[in-house]
């Protein structure tokens, strides 16, 4: 299921964007682009070879997806992804967005309750030059104060791998991880993270 207004792409057990609070849809959006300073591919291949073979690339999330859910009587599950996340290239910007979100609820006896949600796939560009990515390492642990029957669960994608056209391949690598938790009486918790920094880095294909 799709957003047709974020377009990234949910569960099929979600009838609603958790975070735009619209209907999802079966057919998948056209992917959005910004206008930038662009780099022709060849370019870009030259930038990593004068690198040395390999360019490193900070981003950050400028945009976070939030969403908790709840049920009686006492489960609370909470997720969070990144949207968005930007960076800067010799000028041009670098621009990925989350294309998929994996999101899994888990809970246990005698009333705790657990979400985690991580960026499954992001697809952006670099300069104008197409870059996906698919989460290969995903974090995740939780937390619990046992005298409320309160849980809080975190997952973020710790390291994702891709390709950027057909001579470089890519890699971003979580380096900061947001978090925010919050809790009502008489029990139900949510607890959230995302990846908020990391390390985008193109190398050659050999």
């Amino acid at each position: 299921m799709f957003c047709p207004k974020c377009t990234c792409e949910f569960p099929e057990w979600l009838r609603k964007c958790p975070d735009c609070s619209i209907p999802l849809v079966e057919t998948p959006p056209p992917a959005r682009r910004t206008a930038d300073k662009s780099s022709s591919y060849e370019a870009l291949v030259d930038l990593v070879k004068d690198n040395g073979g390999e360019l490193r690339i900070d981003v950050s999330a400028t945009e976070v997806g939030r969403h908790k859910r709840w049920s009686f009587p006492g489960l609370g599950w909470g997720f969070a992804w990144p949207k968005r996340m930007q960076g800067i290239l010799d000028g041009a910007s670098v621009d990925l967005r989350t294309a998929e979100v994996a999101m899994e609820k888990k809970w246990g006896f005698p009333g705790f309750g657990w979400g985690f949600a991580w960026a499954k796939r992001m697809r952006g560009s670099i300069g104008g030059n197409d870059v996906f990515l698919k989460a290969e390492k995903v974090a995740r642990y939780r937390k619990w104060f046992f005298l409320f029957k309160i849980g809080w669960g975190y997952a973020w994608a710790e390291e994702m791998s891709g390709e950027c056209g057909d001579q470089l391949k890519a890699k971003l690598v979580t380096t900061d991880v947001g978090k925010d938790r919050e809790y009502t009486f008489p029990g139900i918790g949510w607890g959230c993270s995302w990846a908020n920094k990391g390390v985008l880095t193109l190398t050659l294909k050999e």
